[in-house]
């Protein structure tokens, strides 16, 4: 009877999109076409997504030059550019960025993912 729940569920799920996809398509919904980041636990899953939407994604060094570049495609296309950090240190490095594209009135989005979730260890 387990066997038969499981299999039920996978069936129910199926057709459901990801909360990775779910990202990917808003953001594409907002004309993004350039995300750079570090990729790690738990964003790796949100750049394959991007990627599958037609985002491009620019694997960088640190979270620091990531928001600059993203911050600099926001004043060179018109259009958000997106820096994907983890928590902590992640977006504790994107903080020079995000201070450098408001004052130059710049678009940029930080997309911040958390670590854990409520309940759950990391």
């Amino acid at each position: 009877m387990a066997e038969s729940n499981l299999a039920a569920r996978g069936d129910a799920l199926e057709g459901q999109a990801s909360g990775a996809r779910v990202i990917a398509q808003a953001l594409k919904a907002q004309d993004v076409n350039y995300m750079f980041g570090v990729v790690g636990i738990p964003v790796t899953e949100i750049a394959l997504a991007a990627q599958e939407a037609g985002i491009r994604y620019v694997g960088m060094r640190n979270e620091q030059a990531a928001c600059y570049a993203a911050s600099a495609v926001g004043y060179l296309t018109g259009r958000p550019g997106v820096c994907l950090v983890v928590s902590g240190p992640g977006l504790i490095h994107s903080l020079g960025g995000m201070a450098n594209a408001n004052m130059n009135c710049w678009l940029k989005l930080v997309d911040y993912i958390a670590s854990s979730l409520p309940g759950q260890v990391a």
